[in-house]
C-alpha cells in the first residue's frame, strides 16, 4: 500500500467520524484529516 492510498483512507476515516454523535469528533476528525493529507502528500523516494 503506497502513500496515496494510505492518506486517502484516512481523510475518508476522518470525514466519516466528523459525522458521528460523539462530543469530540470533530477533534479526531480534524486530527485524521490532517495526518491524511500529511501522508497524502509525502513524496515517495
Amino acid at each position: 500500500m503506497n502513500n496515496k492510498t494510505l492518506g486517502i483512507i484516512i481523510i475518508v476515516f476522518g470525514g466519516l467520524v466528523l459525522y458521528s454523535e460523539q462530543e469530540y469528533a470533530w477533534v479526531i476528525s480534524a486530527v485524521s484529516i490532517g495526518i491524511g493529507s500529511g501522508i497524502y502528500f509525502w513524496k515517495d523516494k
